[in-house]
């Protein structure tokens, strides 16, 4: 059965200029992005910062949607306004509805009649009645429906701790509003999943981006951890080595088995088994797995 997931964020740009206006205005590549596929993107700060990160569905000639998970819509909508000036576009919150998770093609195909790819170029979308679904990366195929029309009932805590597990498990962070204008995309991976392009031109903080790719000096990485704990560690919870090293802090957490879980945390690069604390959560113990993708730099 599908996966009752909480009611999507989705923001619509819409207008003869909104192709134009979004390949200003965030780090992909959206010009090249051909009509019913998506990819993933952000918007920056003048400094760099992600503000936020989303999938950006292209729906035909002038239509752009912002899937964006946990930021709130309204709030991504207000702040981009501004730089609307004389472009011909409208910014639009579009309703929640529902959301669905999958882990079964055989249960995409059913509900939709295929179960699209996730393409280098993109990733396909389908439709069905008033729902698109998706394909997430991931060495686990899985598949994200939304839109409305169509009931769903809350989802249960078990439900949404294993599709965030997932999450984690394929290196997907998901910004809530408290963590916006915090991080580098380079510190998420954003452009390890294709959300950064270096060559299109100018966008806010591309100067930052074109910088660290190109002279390096990047700190940070997005690591897995693992980690035993009272409660929960919530989003940029400190963490600090053991060893005479920098530390850094938590951007998502999910349960394994209580009170054992797995997280992603934004770290200098240490090797596997390097044990980390908390002051936020004394007596609990956190350990570096891995780094989500590796990097050269």
């Amino acid at each position: 059965m599908p996966v009752n997931l909480p009611p999507p964020q989705l923001l619509e740009i819409a207008g003869p200029d909104a192709i134009a206006f979004a390949h200003a205005q965030f780090t992909s590549d959206v010009a090249a992005l051909p009509p019913e596929r998506w990819q993933w993107s952000a918007w920056l700060s003048a400094q760099g910062r992600v503000r936020a990160s989303f999938r950006l569905l292209r729906r035909g000639d002038s239509s752009l949607v912002l899937l964006l998970g946990k930021r709130s819509a309204e709030a991504v909508r207000a702040a981009l306004a501004p730089y609307v000036f004389r472009s011909k576009v409208q910014l639009r919150v579009l309703p929640a509805g529902h959301a669905f998770g999958y882990f079964l093609r055989d249960e995409v195909v059913a509900d939709f009649g295929v179960a699209p790819d996730d393409g280098p170029q993109g990733g396909a979308i389908a439709t069905s009645a008033a729902s698109t679904v998706i394909a997430l990366p991931g060495a686990q195929p899985r598949w994200y429906a939304f839109g409305v029309g169509r009931s769903a009932s809350a989802a249960s805590a078990e439900e949404s701790n294993r599709w965030h597990a997932a999450d984690i498990g394929d290196g997907l962070v998901d910004l809530g509003d408290s963590l916006g204008d915090r991080y580098l995309p380079t510190w998420l991976g954003l452009d390890s999943l294709g959300a950064v392009s270096i060559g299109k031109g100018c966008y806010p903080g591309q100067e930052i981006v074109a910088r660290l790719h190109f002279k390096g000096g990047n700190k940070r990485w997005l690591h897995r951890i693992e980690f035993s704990a009272d409660r929960l560690p919530d989003p940029a919870t400190q963490l600090d080595p053991f060893a005479d090293t920098a530390g850094g802090e938590i951007v998502a957490a999910a349960w394994s088995t209580a009170p054992r879980g797995v997280g992603l945390a934004i770290l200098p690069r240490l090797p596997h088994g390097t044990q980390l604390s908390s002051p936020a959560l004394p007596g609990s113990s956190f350990r570096v797995v891995s780094p989500v993708r590796d990097a050269s730099d």
